[in-house]
């Protein structure tokens, strides 16, 4: 518990001083004028940069450290979260660039098709390189106390199949396509950090460590951005952002093998991605906009609710989700027939 404090002290420091530092860089790049004033903190004028993945990425790489230092994790471990904060490094990296572009060269990012394939490729090698230290994640428990089911090697294509719709999902739960004037200032790691927060509860039999610690770091992540990136917003999450909650999420479902409760602690994002693409078909077969949105948020916030009321909604119910989490983590324990 101790450490948990500590940890999280930890990262809301970093994130403020790495704010202070990012945002004026961010900004000069966008707008060509560098000022170490970030501007007024409780208004927005246009000059807000996006790149908050590189915020997040900091503070988590930050507290893994901090966090490896205190509790003297073995080689295995170590590995572990060292192959997870690369595979991070890169899509952040990826996210980056996209940013980059909008922000920059007032571009559009890459296609969708490009992203979709760099992002299987990616989790497909991620996948195959953990599976090679021993992180398989090849069985699936299957709930009414059926068991498991056994993937093969057919569990390298479908995980990194899952682990796209993953970081999809937490990508479209920030914004459409990256353009954020139709996100909300905070809605996706607000969100996000009470998934991390749950799971880290859910794995608080110690038979996970190392999945707890990467939960917590990754919560810790989001608290540390949230100084910058609540509304208004300073720092944009941008592409990077989305990138880097769902690799923290992908990675979280590799060391943990419970697919269940990864699936449960994502199922906001994952009904903002079923909301979105069921308005893409309604659009394409009848013309017709389904809801008032790109995404359901946008849909919440153009019939009249605030952005604060729909930031909390969405943390209420991602909070119940992760109850179930936790409940599928105990029947994994404790109620599976071996």
């Amino acid at each position: 518990m101790k450490l948990t404090f500590i940890i999280f002290a930890l990262q809301l420091a970093v994130g403020g001083l790495a704010g202070r530092l990012f945002i004026p860089a961010f900004r000069k790049m966008k707008t060509g004028k560098f000022e170490i004033y970030i501007g007024d903190r409780f208004r927005q004028d246009g000059s807000e940069p996006r790149g908050g993945g590189a915020l997040m990425y900091l503070c988590f790489v930050t507290a893994c450290f901090a966090a490896a230092a205190a509790e003297g994790f073995g080689a295995d471990a170590i590995r572990a979260a060292a192959f997870t904060a690369i595979f991070a490094a890169v899509l952040t990296a990826v996210g980056l660039m996209e940013d980059y572009d909008r922000d920059v060269r007032g571009g559009i990012g890459m296609k969708s098709r490009y992203r979709v394939t760099i992002k299987l490729l990616l989790c497909g090698g991620y996948t195959a390189l953990m599976g090679l230290f021993g992180y398989r994640c090849d069985m699936v428990l299957l709930p009414f106390r059926w068991g498991y089911l056994d993937l093969g090697w057919a569990y390298i294509p479908l995980n990194a199949l899952l682990m796209t719709v993953i970081i999809t999902a937490a990508e479209i739960c920030d914004c459409q396509k990256g353009i954020h004037e139709t996100g909300i200032d905070g809605l996706c790691p607000m969100t996000m950090f009470v998934s991390f927060l749950g799971l880290f509860a859910a794995f608080g039999d110690g038979s996970r460590e190392i999945v707890k610690v990467i939960s917590l770091c990754a919560a810790g992540s989001c608290a540390g951005y949230l100084i910058w990136g609540a509304k208004p917003s300073k720092l944009f999450l941008g592409q990077s952002g989305g990138l880097f909650l769902g690799s923290m999420m992908c990675g979280i479902l590799m060391l943990s093998g419970l697919h269940g409760a990864v699936l449960l602690a994502m199922a906001v994002p994952f009904i903002e991605l079923a909301a979105h693409l069921l308005q893409r078909a309604v659009f394409k077969k009848n013309k017709k906009l389904l809801f008032k949105g790109a995404t359901l948020h946008e849909h919440f916030r153009n019939i009249g609710w605030s952005e604060y009321r729909i930031t909390a909604v969405y943390a209420a119910a991602q909070a119940l989700f992760c109850a179930g989490a936790a409940a599928y983590s105990i029947y994994e324990a404790r109620l599976v027939i071996n």
